[in-house]
C-alpha cells in the first residue's frame, strides 16, 4: 500500500467511524435530554463533516501536477484544516451560548446512566482511532491526518470531560452540574479549534517550518564535505506532506559540471534518506570566488587557492536562510 492509498484509508474509517458515533451520541442525548452529551454530539457533527471534507482532500493532493498546478494540489490538505477548525470553533460557541442560557431556562435531564454508557464507549474508540491518525501523519508529514487525529483526541478529551459531569450529576443529582460542564466543554472546543487553524493558516501562508528547516540544516552539518564551502538562500515549502526545498550551494569554481553534478546529486540522496514523501529539490550551484571564499573554505589540498584559511563558518538554520554568502565582511 502506497502513501496515498494509506492516507485514503485511515481517512475513510475516521468517517465511517465519525458517522456510527454520530448516531450514537444523538440517541443518547435525546435519551436524557443532556447539554453535556448534546456538548458532545454537536463536536462529532464537526467529525463527520470534517471527514468527509478530508476524505476529499486526500484524493484531490493525490492528483498529479498538471500545467495549472505544477506543485501538485497538496495545499488543499491545509484548507481542510482551517475548515475543520473553524467548524469546530463554531460549534464551542454554540455549545456555550447554549450553556449560558441553560442557566436561566434549566432543562429536565433524565436516564442518564444509559447515557454515560453510551459516551464512554465512543470515548474508547476516539481515543483509539486518533492515536493511529496522529501516529501516522507525523510519520508521512501529513498535517491532515494529523488535524483529524488531534479533532479525535480533543473530541475524547470533551468525551472524557463530558463522562465526570455525568456521573457527578448520576451521584449528586443536581442537574445544574451538567450545565456548568458543558460550559467547559464549549471552551474547550474553541481552544481546539484554534489550535488547529493556527498551524494550517501558517502553512497556507508558506509560513518557515522552524522544525523541519533544523532538521535539513542538521542533515547538511552531519554530511558535511569541504567541497560545500557554503550554502544559502535556502526555502523549504510544504504543500500538503510533499515538501519543496531550494537553496544555493557554493562549490570550487575549477568543478568541471560532470563533476558539480555528482555532488549536487549527492546532497539530493542525502536529504531524501530522511523522508518518505514526495521531496522536490531544486539546488542552484554557485562557483567560489577566491577573494572571498578562500578564507572560509575547508578544502586542504585546492591548488588555487589565494588566501590563507581563516575561519570554519558554522551553518545554522538562520545563516541558511540568508540570501547572500557567509563569506567574512
Amino acid at each position: 500500500m502506497n502513501l496515498i492509498q494509506g492516507k485514503k484509508k485511515l481517512i475513510q474509517l475516521s468517517l465511517a467511524a465519525s458517522i456510527v458515533l454520530l448516531a450514537a451520541k444523538f440517541f443518547s442525548y435525546f435519551l436524557t435530554h443532556s447539554n453535556i452529551i448534546l456538548s458532545d454530539a454537536m463536536e462529532s457533527i464537526i467529525n463527520v463533516v470534517a471527514s468527509a471534507f478530508a476524505a476529499f482532500s486526500i484524493h484531490l493532493s493525490s492528483q498529479p501536477k498538471d500545467e495549472n498546478h505544477p506543485y501538485g494540489h497538496g495545499k488543499i490538505e491545509f484548507l481542510a484544516s482551517v475548515t475543520e477548525g473553524i467548524l469546530i470553533f463554531l460549534a464551542g460557541l454554540f455549545i456555550f451560548i447554549k450553556a449560558c442560557h441553560n442557566f436561566f431556562f434549566e432543562q429536565t435531564i433524565q436516564a442518564m446512566d444509559i447515557g454515560l454508557i453510551i459516551i464512554s464507549g465512543t470515548a474508547l474508540v476516539n481515543f483509539i482511532l486518533g492515536k493511529i491518525l496522529v501516529k501516522e501523519g507525523t510519520k508521512t508529514n501529513s498535517l491532515l491526518l494529523v488535524a483529524e487525529g488531534k479533532h479525535l483526541l480533543s473530541d475524547n478529551l470533551t468525551t472524557l470531560v463530558g463522562v465526570a459531569g455525568i456521573i457527578i450529576v448520576v451521584i449528586t443529582g443536581m442537574p445544574e452540574i451538567d450545565t456548568i460542564f458543558s460550559v467547559i466543554l464549549g471552551l474547550i472546543m474553541l481552544r481546539s479549534g484554534y489550535r488547529i487553524i493556527r498551524p494550517s493558516i501558517a502553512a497556507l501562508m508558506d509560513e518557515a517550518d522552524s522544525d523541519l528547516m533544523k532538521t535539513v540544516t542538521e542533515q547538511f552539518v552531519n554530511n558535511r564535505t569541504d567541497d560545500w564551502i557554503d550554502v544559502h538562500n535556502m526555502r523549504i515549502v510544504k504543500y500538503g506532506s510533499d515538501i519543496h526545498i531550494d537553496c544555493h550551494v557554493t562549490f570550487p569554481y575549477f568543478y568541471s559540471l560532470t563533476e558539480t553534478h555528482s555532488l549536487v546529486n549527492g546532497i539530493e540522496i542525502m536529504l531524501r534518506k530522511n523522508y518518505p514523501q514526495e521531496l522536490e529539490i531544486f539546488i542552484h550551484a554557485d562557483p567560489c570566488i577566491p577573494a572571498e571564499s578562500c578564507i572560509i573554505c575547508l578544502k586542504t589540498n585546492c591548488s588555487v587557492r589565494q588566501k590563507s584559511f581563516a575561519k570554519k563558518i558554522e551553518w545554522t538554520p538562520a545563516l541558511f536562510s540568508l540570501n547572500k554568502k557567509h563569506h567574512i565582511q
